[in-house]
């Protein structure tokens, strides 16, 4: 069981007494959730336990107890002659073992891009003997600045999944390949001769030069054939927002860095869009622009967000009244009054932010907003001069295919019967179709269908036959960038399942040889004429095409464009809104046990999804987390469990998609409940719906009462300029003083910069092997992360204030851990690191028992042997894979210390600083975290250590951490 499920039977909460808790000098700074706030007497219980999930089992009595703890000691012997197959990290024949120089052993990296919803992401792949075993930003590539999301990290674990097909299948049949051509050769025949009359091919959206360069032999070839474009991120009110505006369609390019003042309607800057990790890390070295005052960040929103949370000021709206809120702000930048009587109290202000900043303003929307208020949103930039400063206009950088049709078209030809033969290219849509759309009876009622695709998904089940798709870290293609920057795609290992690509496939229709490298190079060939011999090679070590980036051109606004007046505001139902869920995305990640596991930003809920709502739509209801309704939109009914979501719109509901999958692998399946299955098709983003109270509870699984510090004084705020608070004096202790002659290793995370984007989590999950627990496991408060991000709220529960702050191992220079370690496996090293010598722990815990940030795990089961076991290829050769009974924590990445050390010593010379970089801190976005040798006074961290604002976590107990803090700035409110 989890928290939310023991902790429900005296909810719904009393948000009256809430309030008045916290607005007494007696209620808590700092809350993680309303249970908490509330003093739930079961919550107090289960956060006073040193071992919650024994807690949570109220039947266990002492007789129990014992016989379990018995049990526990004879398997445990019998657990220890437990042996996996040998050859764990048997490595794949790879042709780097050819290439000259190459030294067995030694990593090589490998620039290559990989997308997301279409879009370019720049990394670097690093490769272990030919297997793939960790990704990395690109620095040089603009849309990455080498830095990466949760997305591209859990990318080494997608490319092992053994429920990759394998082969090709014909009605659920295997096939060989050679069957397979046999029956594609005389069918393309016939489409030649027919010039492709029956034929249509529906794929997702893209960036790739080659594939739109291959789709457009293809249509040469067959000029009657019909192409579809569908993806379930769509982003089509922007682009009917653009041709109204402007008059044709444009994409958006936004510079964050040079804005002085931003408001954001709807969406998620730093989470959704295509361009995040670049505008996150814009957006904060805005903020550390010295010369500047601090900017100013407003985000009007229905739900929480990473930009929303991060915001100076944020406002709950609800989703139907945005569009009235954007004609008012419009009307305000002129008049400087709102143009209707009632308006939100909030327009006058932003306006007054927005015509001060003048051309260094920005107004961006979110992708789930009506074309309404993109348009509305447009008109204002343009008014206050920002395109040309913060705003730069481009050519769409997935540009529409010539007369292509939408999913809604599919599906009216094939119940027309003008189908006759259909091609699904590397998607899934009949898990993702809008609800209104039975694309699965259509497929069935095609002659002839095929589907290519990483696994045999819910399409691929009623396509007669499923072709596997080679995975992008396997495969040659291109892709632009949010910004239109072409990265290439090379191979970083060798196919480890035959496949096709999908511009081998289509090279293939189009008559062309099946080769990925040589389809990428005939396009480039195309454009670079004499000299592609050097650029291509130039290309393929940087990872970018240089001078590929989309120039900015000047499109004004149409002459005769005028607002159209606000569309009729419901008066009854709830709004239901859509959005991508932040760890599977749109499903296409779901049996990633990586992603799965990986606590929400704000929810921390893992292993699943709910319907997230406010605390006041929650009273209204009678509702509490956990409680199950049936939400039902346009008819059709999901049945979903409640999140009660402080800072969430009253009168909304938030459902994330991509979960519910019905043949996702063996551990995506039935995990949460399917939102597809209520999405209409004319309203994707925002709908209105009604909820009914079931009666029933669902059982959620949620971390963030796990491993908590209550209590104390944990996440600091101070005012631009102000140092914060700090221990005092020196505080007697029993340990020795100890001098460190060479180096002495330390971290400072700034909390002004951290997003809570979970980016360093996956990073260092990847990087040190951790495995995997699983659901039932997590319940119980046993999941592995030796990095996690504990989210905090301060102020009212209708829109608090929100925090975040990573937690790793804090290497105390006088740890407490050490001294009751009763075998010596957890030691102090030269360089003031806290080691773990797995082959002495015992598995006694003491050190967990005594540690005062809760940062150590336990191997309570074989974790290593399970079903949500990573591939042995994944495994970073440089680590142990730990057993069975050991605890693990945080290295501060050892492993990457000795192998800088090791460069230098064979360069004869000394460590530089930044050399050394911890996982986490090189997938970090924002740069929040900073690692080096604090006995170099020039150092990185050594001068934020000296910042005003660096503090230690409970630095009272006198444990001296080598990981420090930077507090958080904030702009007194009473000063705004």
């Amino acid at each position: 069981m989890s928290p939310v499920d023991t902790m429900g039977e005296d909810a719904p909460f009393d948000l009256d007494a809430l309030r008045t808790r916290l607005s007494t000098e007696g209620g808590p700074r700092l809350w993680r959730s309303l249970e908490e706030l509330a003093d739930v007497p079961e919550m107090r219980r289960y956060m006073e336990a040193e071992f919650p999930d024994i807690v949570q089992a109220s039947s266990l009595d002492r007789r129990t107890l014992l016989k379990l703890m018995s049990a526990s000691f004879a398997l445990g012997g019998l657990a220890a002659c437990n042996s996996r197959e040998a050859g764990r990290n048997a490595p794949l024949l790879s042709q780097s073992q050819n290439m000259p120089g190459y030294t067995p052993g030694v990593p090589l990296t490998v620039a290559t891009s990989l997308p997301l919803n279409g879009f370019g992401r720049g990394v670097l792949v690093k490769t272990q003997e030919g297997r793939p075993i960790k990704i990395e930003g690109n620095p040089v590539h603009p849309a990455s600045l080498g830095a990466t999301d949760v997305f591209a990290q859990a990318e080494i674990l997608s490319l092992y999944d053994p429920d990759r097909s394998g082969a090709p299948l014909q009605n659920g049949l295997p096939r060989s390949w050679e069957e397979l051509t046999n029956f594609i050769r005389p069918v393309r025949n016939e489409l030649v001769v027919s010039e492709g009359r029956g034929l249509h091919v529906l794929m997702p959206p893209t960036s790739s030069p080659t594939l739109h360069r291959l789709v457009a032999q293809a249509r040469q070839l067959f000029p009657l054939a019909q192409w579809h474009v569908f993806s379930p991120i769509d982003d089509g009110s922007r682009r009917d927002a653009a041709m109204e505006v402007f008059g044709r369609d444009v994409d958006l390019v936004y510079d964050l860095a040079q804005a002085d003042v931003i408001v954001t309607l709807g969406g998620d800057l730093f989470a959704e869009e295509p361009g995040r990790l670049r505008y996150a890390a814009d957006y904060q070295k805005r903020r550390r622009m010295q010369e500047r005052d601090l900017p100013r960040l407003f985000a009007v929103e229905p739900r929480p967000s990473l930009v929303g949370v991060r915001a100076d000021e944020r406002i709950a709206l609800r989703p139907r009244e945005f569009e009235a809120f954007a004609h008012a702000l419009a009307a305000s930048l002129d008049t400087n009054s709102a143009q209707a009587s009632g308006a939100h109290p909030s327009v006058i202000r932003l306006a007054s932010e927005l015509r001060r900043a003048g051309s260094r303003s920005l107004v961006a929307v979110g992708r789930e907003q009506p074309a309404r208020v993109h348009a509305l949103a447009l008109a204002i930039n343009a008014r206050l001069g920002a395109f040309g400063t913060t705003i730069r206009t481009i050519e769409p950088v997935r540009p529409t295919i010539d007369g292509a049709r939408t999913l809604n078209d599919l599906a009216q030809a094939i119940g027309a019967g003008q189908v006759s033969h259909l091609v699904v290219l590397g998607s899934n849509p009949v898990y993702t179709a809008p609800a209104d759309i039975d694309l699965a009876a259509l497929i069935r009622r095609v002659p002839l269908s095929l589907h290519l695709g990483q696994h045999r998904d819910e399409t691929a089940s009623v396509c007669h036959w499923h072709v596997p798709e080679a995975h992008p870290l396997e495969s040659w293609g291109d892709l632009r960038a949010y910004d239109g920057t072409v990265g290439l795609r090379q191979p970083a290992t060798m196919p480890l399942k035959p496949a096709l690509s999908a511009e081998e496939f289509l090279g293939l229709m189009a008559g062309q040889n099946v080769d990925g490298r040589g389809l990428v190079q005939a396009t480039w060939r195309e454009v670079w004429g004499d000299g592609f011999e050097e650029r291509w090679e130039r290309s393929l070590e940087d990872g970018v095409i240089d001078g590929s980036t989309l120039p900015a051109i000047d499109v004004p606004l149409r002459s005769d464009w005028q607002p159209e007046p606000a569309a009729p505001v419901p008066s009854d139902g709830i709004d239901v809104v859509f959005a991508p869920d932040p760890s599977v995305w749109d499903g296409s990640y779901a049996n990633n046990g990586w992603l799965q596991e990986l606590p929400k930003p704000l929810t921390k809920q893992v292993w699943g999804n709910a319907a997230l709502m406010a605390p006041e739509t929650a009273d209204v209801f009678d509702l509490s987390s956990g409680d199950a309704i049936d939400l039902t939109v346009d008819g059709r009914v999901v049945r979903a469990p409640v999140w009660v979501l402080p800072g969430h719109a009253p009168g909304a509901v938030t459902l994330a998609l991509g979960h519910g999958r019905r043949q996702a692998g063996r551990i995506g399946n039935d995990i949460g409940f399917d939102v597809y299955a209520i999405r209409p098709s004319h309203r994707p983003w925002i709908a209105t719906g009604e909820i009914k109270v079931t009666g029933e509870r669902i059982p959620l699984i949620s971390t963030q009462q796990h491993h908590s510090l209550q209590g104390h004084d944990i996440v600091r705020v101070v005012a631009p300029g102000q140092a914060a608070a700090r221990e005092t004096g020196e505080q007697p202790s029993l340990y020795p003083e100890w001098s460190y002659d060479e180096h002495a290793w330390g971290m400072a995370i700034d909390l002004d910069a951290c997003i809570g984007c979970n980016a360093c989590v996956i990073a260092c999950q990847a990087e040190n092997n951790i495995a995997v627990v699983g659901p039932e496991e997590v319940a119980k408060g046993r999941e592995m992360h030796w990095l996690r991000i504990d989210r905090y709220y301060s102020g009212e529960t209708a829109n608090p204030n929100t925090y975040f702050q990573p937690v790793p191992c804090m290497h105390c220079e006088k740890a407490p851990c050490e001294v009751v370690c009763p075998v010596n496996a957890t030691v102090h090293s030269s360089e003031g690191l806290n080691d773990m010598v797995y082959n002495r722990c015992i598995g006694t815990r003491t050190c967990s028992n005594n540690c005062p940030y809760k940062v150590r795990r336990f191997n309570f089961l074989d974790y290593q042997g399970t079903d949500y076991t990573a591939s042995p290829d994944a495994m970073n050769p440089q680590l142990t894979v730990r057993d069975r009974g050991v605890m693990e924590k945080c290295t501060y990445c050892v492993q990457r210390i000795g192998a800088a050390r090791a460069d230098a010593r064979i360069e004869d010379r000394s460590l530089r600083d930044g050399e050394v970089m911890t996982a986490c801190q090189q997938a970090c976005p924002t740069q929040a975290i900073v690692f080096g040798d604090v006995n170099d006074s020039g150092s990185a961290v050594s001068r934020l250590k000296q910042s005003p604002r660096n503090y230690a976590l409970l630095g009272n107990l006198n444990t001296q951490p080598r990981t420090t803090y930077l507090a958080r700035i904030e702009v007194p409110k009473e000063k705004e």
